[in-house]
């Protein structure tokens, strides 16, 4: 059963993404964060690679997810690329994760859903070539509290966990989310824990 995981990701819109996935799976699991600016660039260097991989072995973590975004680039090579600067010792624990451009982007592929969510004209999400600025400014203005506190994270997590089956599943027609999808899948296997499937 995985108790922990270790995870490496941009920004707050990714670790939101990754903790709606997760509660989409139905994983308990809690999510360990890389200390500091860790994983904040697209791609790693080893270094910074193997640095995080210790930091997070030493909080316990059963398994590691690397999440990036493609931004532009061809995400299976940039899924090559950060897979060859981990070690090779967290390769049976380490499932990569990369956006095709971002995960804003992954969400946008059902405008009518998350212009609903976030209060917005659809056609803004169909016409505007950078979808991911307007929906980081949306969901912004959805989460801003009188108190200048917000829980975008929290809010994206629930983007994803809340999201009907036929919307999930036409995010899964894209390949690069199929993939992350049924790699994450494929380790909780591993350990023998039950998770949701939706493919």
């Amino acid at each position: 059963m995985i108790q922990r995981i270790g995870v490496i990701y941009q920004d707050v819109y990714s670790r939101g993404f990754l903790e709606g996935l997760k509660l989409r799976l139905a994983c308990h699991a809690e999510l360990v964060p890389t200390q500091g600016n860790v994983g904040r660039s697209k791609h790693m260097k080893r270094r910074n690679a193997r640095n995080a991989c210790l930091f997070l072995l030493g909080k316990n973590v059963d398994v590691i997810i690397r999440f990036t975004d493609a931004d532009g680039a061809d995400w299976q090579d940039v899924k090559r690329r950060e897979l060859d600067v981990f070690p090779a010792s967290v390769r049976e624990i380490l499932v990569i994760g990369v956006a095709l451009n971002n995960p804003e982007e992954w969400l946008a592929l059902t405008p009518d859903y998350l212009a609903a969510k976030l209060g917005i004209d659809a056609r803004a999400l169909r016409n505007d070539p950078d979808k991911s600025s307007v929906i980081k400014c949306a969901i912004d203005v959805q989460c801003r509290t009188p108190d200048g506190l917000s829980d975008v994270a929290g809010f994206v997590a629930r983007l994803l966990a809340d999201a009907p089956s036929p919307v999930f599943r036409m995010w899964l027609r894209e390949d690069s989310f199929k993939r992350f999808y049924q790699e994450c899948r494929g380790i909780a296997s591993r350990f023998e824990c039950d998770t949701r499937n939706e493919l």
